[in-house]
């Protein structure tokens, strides 16, 4: 009976500990917004912002962004192309818990959604 009370014990407490792992998980972690700024050479400016949601630093965040294009200048430093539709952000650098990231273009609204990102959790 012992035995049975030990096994017991240690399946609610590696069940406890899976379930503290998995809430800690992101899902998705960035939440992306698109607010209108104004005109620019007859096209609409936005601000397209990245916040993590996460407890955990996101790192390797990638988006898929169809038909972008800009009629001006966007900060390839926050959002650069890597592929077909694919594009990095944060040039694969650390977004921070609780922090966001944002580029200004000037176009059609985009249709942003996430394809990848690497979860640093301590």
């Amino acid at each position: 009976m012992t035995t049975f009370i030990k096994v017991l014990c240690l399946v609610l407490c590696l069940a406890l500990m899976y379930e503290g792992i998995e809430s800690s998980m992101c899902n998705p972690g960035i939440e992306i917004s698109q607010a209108k700024l104004g005109m620019s050479q007859g096209q609409q400016v936005w601000n397209a912002t990245l916040s993590n949601t996460c407890t955990c630093t996101l790192l390797q965040v990638k988006l898929s962004i169809p038909n972008f294009d800009s009629v001006t200048k966007i900060n390839t430093t926050i959002v650069s192309k890597s592929h077909n539709d694919i594009y990095d952000v944060n040039g694969g650098l650390p977004i921070y818990p609780q922090t966001s990231v944002f580029f200004i273009y000037a176009g059609n609204n985009l249709d942003v959604t996430l394809t990848d990102l690497t979860e640093a959790c301590s």
